[in-house]
């Protein structure tokens, strides 16, 4: 018997306390459901019993309401008159009609009014009209009427064309007498069974009315013999009982209702009503075996806690050592006290060697928080602390954001490959932080495009002195690379100003070089002056409607697009159709990147000296920019293909932190059309452009919750999803587990 104990003495702790958890709880929850259950149908009962007299009120009203109303619209006068009309009247039958009608629209419980002149041998159906008592369609009705009846108001069922009715005939005279006109009231009955009755075959309750006999007033009729075995019990106003019907116990409730003799019931299957009570039991011992196997585990799992936790971290470091561990003389794995020992101190070796390589990374981990900080336009903590840690840009006034944009950028493209750009770009940002950084501190940040991003920053800068300053960079720049630039300069913002405002703002304002043709570091009042000189469009969106429908290769349409555009200039001067056309060409020059017959934004102006009217520059445009569709279609050779793709990819990991980040930002970009980026990047990848996006930035949350102790919140923001709710989505979507699980595991 003994080698069926266990030997470690926590799981005996462990099965005794099972014996007594289920000895105890269970009959003890059984007991208790049981208990519930008892008390539970007494009170039905007596709730049952409650909305049974309350019904019964209901009817009474009703019933007393509905013969108070047939009287008033028996006594009415247009009524009367054709009641006792001794021939037909077309004027009383018109009027009575009318007065019936008045009556029935006011009344819901009302189907239908019979009219009776016994001297005419005319009948009213207010449905239907006027007819002769031979004619009349409810014989059974006026069979009734002929006959004598009881000397008091009474509601009657009987049978006509198939249908059961419920009827008040008005007035009710002793035997023997006559009356020379009746009105017969017909009830709607599914109305009267809708609002006094309470059917509900799912749960075995049923509610009807019954006359003294037994017979079906309201209600349904398929147990018939049930009502006959009901009506000699029910001797009381109201009372309840139980009653046994083919084998079946019912809970029966009842209430008389007053005058009509007649008796409402609400009956109940004990089954069906126990059965919500044994589910209920159930549950309660399903949810106490829960319990109990909840309570079973939390004690195993305390029982031995001061050993599990070691044994865990024994197993974890040899699978993730291996054979690292093993002991000097190679017997085997070594003990656990060692295994641990010699494990931490290979982690800790491991994360020397990491430490290490951090530092190592410190120029591109603070380049990467810098391009988030402009793309982005604002600060979080963590990012703030690195960047004060290892820049000298916040020793400073305030922050001056600068663009340094490539002229030519075409060119630029054709005489370097991307990996080339890359290598004068970087050329580029490191002369000017040479320069700036003798005066005062500069970071020069690669955005992508034709240009790099500059923020300056120290003390008692005066703007005199940075254009100065500015000048200089852009004359070493030329000089070491043969590179011609355009540097554009903001005024002194706080470090907490939105950066990615300032930056789009200095970054057109490059582009005035186009318009104004000077060489000189552009600043943010010469924006003001250049929009002085601007006479826009009548319509603001027909440039845009143009470039994209260039991009979508339509052909006749961009030929429609030009005719409005130059159909608006033709109404304009000549200084200011043709200072719209420099901005149009330079607009087309900059979203595609070029234009056939155009080197560099700066011969515009030539080829605008080459012709002497507008419909010659239409037609020249418009044939530049068929050559531009067709190029923009064409673009499929492997070589083109690939630096595209790698153009895209670097775009896209340049601005992954930013939630506005969007294909038809990068397709502009790119300069090509949307549709052409999404098949281009699909034939290469194997997988969507969106998708791409997205386990990029689900590839950055990982790195940055193993890496960093930043909140939850702000590595969602970092990478570049907009709200909280859908990063938490996406992120279980793809890993399977929560941001704050996911960093846990480790």
């Amino acid at each position: 018997m003994k080698r069926f104990i266990p030997r470690q003495k926590y799981i005996r702790i462990f099965l005794a306390l099972c014996i007594v958890f289920s000895l105890v709880s269970i009959p003890f929850v059984y007991i208790i459901s049981r208990q519930f259950s008892t008390y539970a149908m007494k009170q039905i009962d007596k709730a049952n019993q409650v909305e049974v007299v309350h019904a019964q009120e209901n009817s009474q009203f009703i019933f007393k309401k509905m013969m108070g109303y047939g009287l008033n619209m028996y006594q009415d006068k247009s009524i009367q008159l054709w009641l006792t009309d001794s021939k037909e009247t077309p004027e009383h039958q018109t009027d009575a009609m009318k007065a019936a009608a008045n009556y029935t629209t006011t009344e819901p419980f009302i189907e239908n009014i019979y009219l009776f002149n016994m001297r005419s041998q005319h009948a009213i159906n207010l449905k239907y009209g006027i007819s002769t008592f031979a004619e009349f369609s409810d014989q059974t009705i006026l069979d009734i009427v002929k006959q004598s009846r009881k000397s008091y108001l009474s509601f009657f069922n009987y049978q006509s064309n198939g249908l059961k009715k419920l009827a008040l005939i008005i007035p009710t005279v002793p035997s023997g007498q006559q009356s020379f006109g009746y009105l017969v009231m017909l009830m709607d009955i599914k109305l009267l069974q809708q609002y006094l009755l309470k059917d509900n075959r799912a749960t075995g309750t049923r509610s009807f009315i019954l006359d003294r006999e037994g017979k079906v007033m309201l209600g349904s009729e398929d147990t018939v013999e049930l009502y006959s075995e009901l009506a000699p019990l029910s001797t009381e106003e109201t009372g309840s009982f139980a009653h046994t019907y083919k084998g079946e116990l019912w809970s029966i409730q009842y209430a008389q209702i007053e005058p009509q003799g007649w008796t409402l019931y609400q009956t109940a299957k004990y089954d069906l009503v126990l059965a919500d009570f044994n589910s209920f039991r159930n549950k309660m011992l399903i949810f106490a075996a829960s319990f109990v196997l909840l309570m079973l585990a939390i004690l195993f799992w305390n029982s031995r806690r001061t050993y599990k936790p070691f044994s865990q971290l024994a197993d974890q470091l040899e699978m993730k050592f291996g054979l690292q561990l093993k002991n000097a003389n190679n017997e085997g794995p070594r003990e656990e006290y060692k295994v641990i020992q010699y494990g931490i101190e290979m982690l800790a070796d491991q994360v020397d060697k990491m430490d290490t390589s951090m530092r190592e990374h410190k120029s591109v981990i603070k380049l990467e928080y810098l391009r988030q900080w402009i793309v982005q336009g604002k600060l979080i903590a963590p990012v703030e602390h690195y960047l004060r840690e290892q820049t000298e840009l916040f020793e400073g006034d305030g922050l001056h954001l600068g663009v340094i944009r490539i002229n030519e950028y075409s060119l630029f493209e054709d005489q370097y490959n991307f990996a080339s750009r890359k290598l004068m770009k970087y050329a580029i940002g490191n002369i000017a932080e040479e320069i700036i950084n003798r005066k005062w501190h500069a970071q020069s940040v690669d955005l992508g495009g034709d240009h790099l991003a500059l923020l300056v920053s120290g003390s008692d800068i005066h703007m005199s002195g940075l254009v100065e300053m500015l000048e200089d960079v852009v004359k070493q720049i030329q000089d070491w690379t043969r590179i011609r630039v355009t540097i554009a300069v903001s005024e002194v913002h706080p470090f907490g100003d939105d950066l990615r405002s300032i930056y789009k703002h200095i970054h057109e304002l490059t582009m005035l070089k186009f318009i104004s043709g000077e060489d000189k570091i552009y600043l943010e009042q010469d924006f003001e002056a250049y929009m002085e000189r601007i006479q826009p469009l009548p319509d603001a969106n027909l440039l845009d409607e143009l470039i994209k429908r260039v991009r979508m290769g339509k052909t006749d349409e961009v030929a429609a697009s030009l005719g409005l555009i130059f159909g608006h200039m033709q109404t304009m001067h000549y200084a200011d159709s043709k200072f719209q056309l420099s901005l149009i060409l330079y607009t087309l020059f900059k979203t595609f990147n070029k234009l056939p017959s155009v080197e560099s934004v700066e011969g515009i102006e030539s080829i605008l000296e080459r012709y002497d009217t507008l419909s010659g520059i239409k037609g020249w445009l418009e044939q530049e920019l068929l050559e531009i569709m067709d190029d923009l279609s064409n673009k499929k050779g492997s070589s083109r293909r690939d630096e595209i793709v790698t153009e895209i990819v670097e775009y896209v990991k340049n601005h992954l932190h930013d939630p506005l980040l969007t294909i038809d930002e990068i397709s502009e970009h790119v300069s090509l059309s949307t549709r052409y980026i999404r098949q281009l990047f699909k034939e290469v990848f194997e997988t969507t452009l969106s998708d791409y996006i997205m386990e990029e930035r689900i590839n950055r949350v990982k790195g940055l919750l193993e890496t960093t102790d930043w909140t939850v919140t702000d590595i969602g923001e970092r990478s570049g999803f907009q709200t909280k709710s859908n990063f938490f989505t996406t992120f279980k979507k793809a890993t399977g587990m929560t941001p704050s699980q996911y960093r846990d595991r480790r």
